[in-house]
């Protein structure tokens, strides 16, 4: 009876051993706070390259009136490919009234890729149409007071296609293209 104890143990310990190694790999939070990352097949985190966007509207004033228009992003591609699974890292603040950036899909359209955004009465700031908006799993990884470093994975592999990363500072918008078909 002691030798199928013996292996019962043996056993649960190898299964314990190779759940514990198939978990996801967390990063530790790096020293550039400002940065958003990606993490790569050795994983390491990778910066993206941010862009500018424009838009017609003023996200800087107090909108007057309801108003639905676009963030545009120059260019049809985004230089950086990324897989369809491609999991990304970044700091934001956590309290009321703020939000992460949000993972949208980008339209193309005449040599540029865009977003709808919607600027509402009586708010500073804009939304993004939720149509457009990558549903994301958030998961907080380290907090230090208000900010969190965060990962912010979308629900299910990309499609192909043009992405952003898009926050309240439109001077620093992470763009990236998946081109293949999802894992």
């Amino acid at each position: 009876m002691s030798f199928l104890k013996c292996l019962a143990f043996v056993w649960l310990l190898t299964c314990c051993w190779h759940s514990r190694a198939a978990q996801d790999f967390l990063p530790t939070p790096p020293p550039d706070h400002g940065l958003i990352y990606v993490l790569d097949q050795q994983n390491q985190l990778k910066s993206l390259p941010f862009e500018k966007a424009e838009t017609p509207l003023h996200p800087e004033e107090i909108a007057k009136g309801t108003k639905s228009s676009y963030i545009e992003l120059k260019g049809e591609h985004s230089a950086t490919v990324l897989e369809a699974n491609t999991r990304i890292f970044l700091f934001t603040i956590d309290h009321g009234g703020a939000h992460p950036p949000l993972i949208v899909w980008l339209t193309p359209r005449k040599g540029a890729r865009r977003v709808t955004a919607i600027a509402q009465k009586g708010l500073k700031g804009f939304a993004i149409s939720s149509e457009e908006i990558v549903k994301p799993f958030a998961r907080g990884l380290a907090k230090n007071g208000e900010e969190v470093f965060m990962e912010l994975r979308p629900r299910a592999s990309l499609m192909p296609g043009e992405y952003a990363i898009i926050g309240e500072d439109l001077t620093r918008v992470a763009t990236f293209r998946v081109v293949g078909p999802p894992n």
